[in-house]
């Protein structure tokens, strides 16, 4: 009798044991399910197509640096030749504006916790221009935004989230299967 009671009690260990161990399985694939699906957002509707549109800007802005682009001096609202106005106000501008309603429309997918300074300077140049368009445009004022682009840092920060997220997206579906 004894040993029907200890095999019993034994039989109970082990499914209570075997249930919990499913469980903590069950819970640690839902944790990463919900992690991917977060990466997968942040690199659908945000960083992906932000990183798309500054790898475009960038190769159009390398060219323009080797063709058209005028002194840094000469850049300001009626700086530089009809070419660079164009390029600057019907590709990069565009761009620009797009990049930073992405931003502001999906900012709740950023990675940090707040939204990263190159970002928030970036929104804040893009901003600049757009008064500095309608100033020239509406009383023919000619000065400079008040808020310089970002450069290096924001682009390097697009991209360097970007991979991140990617390496993230890559173990995330490596620990599914």
């Amino acid at each position: 009798m004894t040993a029907a009671i200890i095999a019993a009690s034994a039989s109970i260990v082990v499914a209570v044991f075997a249930f919990l161990l499913n469980q903590y399985g069950q819970l640690r694939l839902e944790r990463r399910q919900a992690r991917l699906s977060r990466v997968n957002s942040q690199l659908r509707d945000l960083y992906g197509p932000l990183n798309a549109m500054v790898d475009a800007n960038e190769r159009i802005w390398v060219v323009l640096r080797q063709t058209h682009l005028p002194k840094s001096s000469e850049r300001g609202p009626e700086g530089g030749d009809t070419e660079w106005r164009r390029w600057r106000d019907e590709v990069l501008q565009p761009a620009n504006r797009r990049m930073r309603d992405l931003i502001l429309a999906h900012a709740d997918l950023v990675v940090e916790v707040e939204v990263p300074e190159p970002l928030r300077d970036f929104c804040a140049h893009v901003a600049a221009q757009e008064i500095v368009r309608v100033a020239e445009v509406e009383e023919g004022a000619r000065e400079w935004a008040l808020i310089r682009h970002p450069g290096d840092a924001y682009v390097s920060y697009v991209r360097r989230t970007f991979a991140y997220l990617k390496r993230e997206q890559a173990q995330l579906l490596r620990q599914s299967v």
